[in-house]
């Protein structure tokens, strides 16, 4: 973060450490996509979120659930940032536990 936005390297500085922090974030996301146990927990927030579904309820409560779901919303843009293919394969393997639990 730059202590005097009028010097020039010091924007600089700051938008560089910006970048690298960001660059770790989603190398992280990246790393838990890569395993079957990560993706499974993914999903299962994505699934709690409500991501795929609807929030309404016909009471205050809307706004709760509406919150879930924009939580869910961060969770699955960080996973398609890092990885956009892994968001398909995880409803691939979520359909594939659905089938075989039937």
């Amino acid at each position: 973060m730059a202590q005097n936005i009028a010097d020039e390297a010091q924007v600089k500085e700051g938008a560089s450490k910006s970048k690298r922090i960001r660059e770790r974030e989603l190398m992280d996301v990246k790393l838990i996509l890569e395993t079957d146990y990560g993706r499974r927990f993914i999903w299962r927030l994505l699934e709690k979120a409500k991501v795929f579904g609807s929030i309404w309820e016909q009471s205050a409560r809307i706004h709760y659930n509406s919150g879930q779901q924009d939580f869910g919303h961060f969770v699955m843009s960080e996973v398609t940032e890092s990885n956009p293919e892994s968001l398909i394969l995880m409803m691939k393997e979520s359909k594939k536990r659905e089938d075989n639990d039937a």
